[in-house]
């Protein structure tokens, strides 16, 4: 059995816009985004950034650049 145990980010935090992102634009649009708790796609992140980056700290980048390092090599390694 291969178990993946991941944090939870968003234990107790106050989130305006929720991203699901997935890596492509193709069917990857929410037309409904009124309301609270609506989970965005990837085209409207990518929409949205011109006029409401997510602005981050250098350590928060670094953090973020080594979690997707992690995933993406877990992935590789699953795969192979």
């Amino acid at each position: 059995m291969d178990v993946l145990v991941m944090e939870n980010l968003l234990f107790k935090r106050n989130l305006t816009r929720l991203y699901d992102l997935k890596g492509s634009s193709r069917s990857r649009y929410n037309l409904d985004t009124s309301g609270s708790n609506k989970v965005l796609l990837d085209q409207n992140f990518i929409e949205a950034m011109p006029t409401s980056p997510i602005f981050v700290g250098s350590m928060a980048k670094r953090l973020l650049e080594r979690a997707v390092w992690n995933d993406t090599t877990f992935l590789v390694v699953s795969w192979n």
